[in-house]
């Protein structure tokens, strides 16, 4: 198998370039209706990073898989995902050094997506697991997502200058909203569950990487 085929061998390899201890994404919980239900999600979401693993032959590399959960339903029941953002960031910019013993500014500019981006999980998403028939959830789901949120977003938008080469609103502010935001990036998106944690986690490296995946939100990218 080609080397960027191999998730598990490109995680390794980004790991090893970073100085990295350990992988994984944020999962941040944003709904509280049933301790259930989301045990049962948890279940689903990991079963697929340990096959993916296992058929990259990279099941060692469960060993400095860290999903970490942030669970506070006071804090994150019901919010968007920039209050998510917003938190995200505080927690990166301390938990590299922590973690990792490596400067926030280092691990920004890092192969590994860790302090970059994070999984939030609200009702809709999480139903969206949930609703896969049991028979069918060890293949892959065209309708089961998460939400990724990028850590790195910061809101463009066009100069004055470029503003006035347009004679009605441009087409960067003339989208439907999303959230209150009429951005075409609106800083999230929609990605399949199952891909979630390991495609992010070895390829959605920087900027350019998160712009070629990139789908605004109802839309969700399957070839993610």
């Amino acid at each position: 198998m080609p080397f960027n085929y191999n998730e598990a061998d490109v995680i390794e390899k980004n790991m090893l370039d970073d100085a990295f201890r350990i992988w994984g994404l944020v999962i941040y919980r944003c709904t509280y209706k049933s301790d259930s239900d989301w045990e049962e999600f948890m279940r689903r979401l990991l079963y697929h990073v340990r096959e993916t693993l296992y058929c990259n032959d990279g099941l060692d590399m469960l060993d400095s898989f860290v999903p970490t959960v942030v669970d506070d339903k006071r804090r994150f029941d019901g919010v968007p995902a920039s209050i998510v953002r917003d938190y995200f960031k505080r927690w990166a910019r301390t938990a590299c050094e922590t973690e990792q013993g490596v400067p926030f500014a280092r691990a920004q500019s890092a192969y590994t997506a860790r302090y970059k981006s994070c999984i939030m999980v609200d009702e809709e998403a999480l139903q969206s697991v949930l609703d896969i028939p049991p028979e069918k959830v060890d293949g892959p789901s065209s309708t089961g997502f998460v939400i990724l949120v990028n850590g790195m977003w910061k809101p463009e938008f066009l100069s004055e200058e470029e503003l006035e080469g347009y004679n009605s609103p441009p087409p960067e502010n003339n989208f439907e909203p999303v959230q209150g935001c009429t951005l075409e990036d609106v800083g999230w998106m929609k990605v399949p569950y199952d891909r979630a944690q390991i495609n992010t986690s070895a390829f959605m490296r920087d900027s350019p990487a998160w712009n070629a995946a990139y789908r605004r939100p109802p839309e969700i990218p399957f070839c993610f």
